[in-house]
């Protein structure tokens, strides 16, 4: 749980800045003065442009007749502008200004520099190339949206400086340009020259090919008459080769059809066994005998040897009829195979016909391919020739790449710093920086400020929450006064009414029980408010009409020696040890009903002085003499006995100061707390503000401050 889950309506973000309000202004003005500072220390810079319009449509004598062919308009500008901002160029600028003897961009060696090698001497070169560096630092070169045009931009102290220095960028661009173009064109009438040789090889190598290949091959001007010829023959078979595929797929299908119905017994059903004489001539037969074997089983029984003769008449003629119905098939499947034999006679002539033209096909095109490679060769040849002789004619290309259409002039105003814009970021980041600030703080923050983040603690039965007395207000009484005097100065102040409500919950834990409650009010660490909440609590108890002793168990602080008005001689620790009664140390409060059992002073001992048994003898003794007993005890993760104290009490009030202790502390004491017993813990948030942005609405504290009508502080 962090901070931010405390943000839940502007509400809560209005307390959070009103809570870190200090934090907030001092972010916001160190930001400010900062931003201020930074400002004041930046030197102002003019700046001056030039532009520069790019000749996208320069040609070369290797193309003459193409505008740059292997680049768009945006690659040629983008290549210019590369050389605009080269180091060459800047170089050039550098030795034509004397920029090397410039202070401010070739600045003399710092105070620091000059300390750690007071006997350096910068050589020449190096302020050269340290003004070269600078140059190029301060130019800028962007390219316009729609027209190859170039903007050249170059800051400098003096505004005049900055005009001739982007004049001379583009000066020296133009004439670095031209020598380059000089250069090139030189160069490539130095390639078409050599590639004029070679290609006037290549185009005779070529011809030569081409007429070698149509002799190997024996192509003449007839041989696409011939392809003709041989194309139709083709043409001729593949119809042929289609019919008898078609016969042949036919008569497989009726060899399958035959015998699959001959093989299940269906052979009756296929035509040439139905139109066969022989098979009609069996059918009758078979009818005849079957007749004459119903009848003799009629006459002489199943056994009979006239039976047994004719079923063997019946049965060879059932196996003739098999093996006339296995020749129709074997007929069939003949008559199918030699359809399958001529359709591969014809298949066999075509693809010997297609052999032969496609390697007819294959030599002219490789023929034509020959000649196509001549053909451009000779063009390529023809084309380069031309080339160079416009080159001789004309000379090298000396056209510059472009023109400067506008020269750098002064300018009126500096361009850095932008004040105003630096002045407005000021503002807003000064604030901006106090948020973030508020908000990382606030991230990390896991100090309890209400109630609905100790719900969900193990153990924590009820959260009260008991407002906090500033100490202007305590002064109206007494400057000495003590939070535990308002509640006898203010016994219906908002302070005596929230610690009333603790009271209320203890009543409730009391009723039903025969002796005293014994409380045992204890905290995580130091400085919570532990003892103001015991004293408080009992003069709150005492003044409702209850029996209270109040016992400074914190041996070692002796939290409660200002409550009495004189330090006494003796007290808690000598009634342990046998050397004083209880009653001769018990001192009156000036709360009527109510004793207080006090520390002669603070005890540091080894000795476990809560855990030897007789102190639980005396609030044996004491849960019969009173109705409550408020044991101030130490804190909890700082000293053992308060363990021990709660093992001893009824109920145990757990300190926890608004905005101050965190959760994983909290946590930490109620699990040692849980070591002691079941008993019920009750977690106390001492001063709290009195608009403390309470979450739940039925938190009684949160009410507090709407009640002016009802209390008096």
């Amino acid at each position: 749980m962090n901070g931010f889950t405390r943000l839940r309506s502007p509400r809560d973000v209005v307390g959070l800045f009103a809570r870190r309000l200090g934090l907030f202004l001092s972010v916001a003005v160190l930001t400010g003065l900062a931003m201020g500072a930074f400002i004041a220390t930046r030197v102002p810079r003019f700046e001056s442009a030039a532009q520069i319009e790019i000749d996208v449509h320069r040609q070369s004598p290797m193309a003459p007749n193409i505008a740059m062919p292997d680049k768009s308009d945006q690659g040629i500008v983008g290549t210019q502008m590369k050389r605009i901002a080269s180091r060459s160029v800047a170089a050039r600028v550098v030795d034509q200004l004397n920029l090397t003897h410039d202070p401010e961009w070739s600045p003399e060696p710092g105070r620091l520099a000059k300390l750690i090698a007071p006997t350096a001497v910068v050589s020449e070169e190096t302020r050269r190339r340290r003004a070269i560096d600078a140059l190029m630092a301060q130019l800028t070169v962007e390219r316009d949206e729609v027209a190859p045009v170039v903007t050249v931009r170059v800051a400098s102290r003096d505004p005049k400086r900055a005009a001739d220095i982007v004049n001379a960028v583009a000066d020296s661009y133009l004439e670095e340009a031209s020598e380059a173009g000089r250069a090139s064109a030189k160069g490539e009438a130095d390639i078409l020259r050599r590639q004029l040789d070679r290609l006037a090889s290549e185009v005779t190598a070529a011809d030569t090919a081409l007429a070698d290949y149509r002799a190997s091959r024996g192509l003449t001007a007839l041989s696409a008459t011939t392809g003709g010829a041989v194309e139709q023959q083709a043409a001729a078979l593949a119809g042929q080769l289609a019919a008898a595929q078609s016969e042949a797929a036919a008569e497989q299908a009726r060899a399958s059809v035959a015998s699959g119905m001959i093989a299940s017994g269906r052979g009756d059903g296929f035509t040439e066994v139905v139109q066969s004489p022989a098979m009609t001539q069996l059918r009758q037969q078979q009818a005849t005998i079957a007749a004459q074997l119903a009848e003799a089983r009629v006459r002489y029984g199943p056994n009979h040897p006239r039976v047994r003769r004719i079923a063997a008449q019946a049965d060879d003629i059932a196996q003739a009829i098999g093996q006339e119905q296995a020749r129709i098939a074997g007929s069939v499947q003949g008559t199918a195979l030699a359809s399958q034999q001529a359709a591969g006679a014809v298949a066999a002539r075509l693809s010997a016909v297609r052999g032969q033209q496609a390697a007819q096909t294959t030599a002219q095109v490789g023929a034509d391919r020959l000649a196509r490679i001549a053909d451009a060769k000779r063009a390529t040849y023809v084309q380069l020739a031309q080339s160079a002789a416009r080159s001789t004619q004309e000379g090298a290309l000396t056209s510059l790449p472009g023109m400067v259409i506008t020269r750098g002039v002064p300018a009126m105003t500096a361009s850095y710093p932008k004040t105003e814009l630096l002045v407005l970021l000021a503002l807003l980041a000064s604030p901006a920086m106090g948020v973030i600030a508020v908000l990382g703080v606030e991230a990390f923050d896991t100090r309890v400020r209400e109630p609905a983040e100790l719900v969900a603690l193990p153990g924590a039965s009820h959260i009260s929450a008991v407002s906090k007395v500033s100490g202007k207000v305590l002064r109206q009484i007494d400057r000495r006064a003590k939070p535990w005097d308002y509640v006898l100065a203010k016994p219906m102040s908002s302070f005596a009414e929230s610690v009333r409500a603790v009271r209320r919950r203890l009543a409730f834990c009391r009723s039903g029980r025969g002796g005293a409650l014994v409380v045992c009010v204890t905290s995580s660490v130091s400085h919570e408010g532990k003892s103001t909440l015991s004293a408080s609590l009992a003069r709150t108890m005492a003044l409702a009409g209850d029996r209270v002793l109040l016992i400074d168990c914190d041996l070692r602080r002796n939290g409660l020696a200002e409550l009495l008005p004189d330090p006494p001689e003796a007290g808690l620790g000598e009634v342990l040890e046998g050397g004083m009664r209880l009653d001769d140390v018990l001192m009156r409060d000036a709360a009527p009903g109510l004793d207080v059992l006090p520390l002669a002073g603070p005890r540091f001992t080894p000795q476990d002085v809560f855990g030897d048994g007789r102190m639980a003898q005396l609030m044996v003794r004491l849960r019969e003499d009173y109705e409550y007993v408020i044991v101030d005890a130490p804190p909890v993760l700082v000293v053992d006995d308060a363990v021990t104290l709660a093992r001893l009490s009824d109920a145990v009030l757990l300190a926890i100061r608004w905005g101050s202790t965190r959760v994983e502390t909290i946590s930490a004491a109620m699990e040692r707390l849980r070591e002691a017993g079941d008993q019920t813990i009750e977690l106390v948030m001492t001063a709290v503000e009195s608009r403390a942005p309470f979450s739940s609405y039925h938190d009684p504290h949160y009410y507090l401050s709407a009640a002016s009508g009802y209390h008096v502080n």
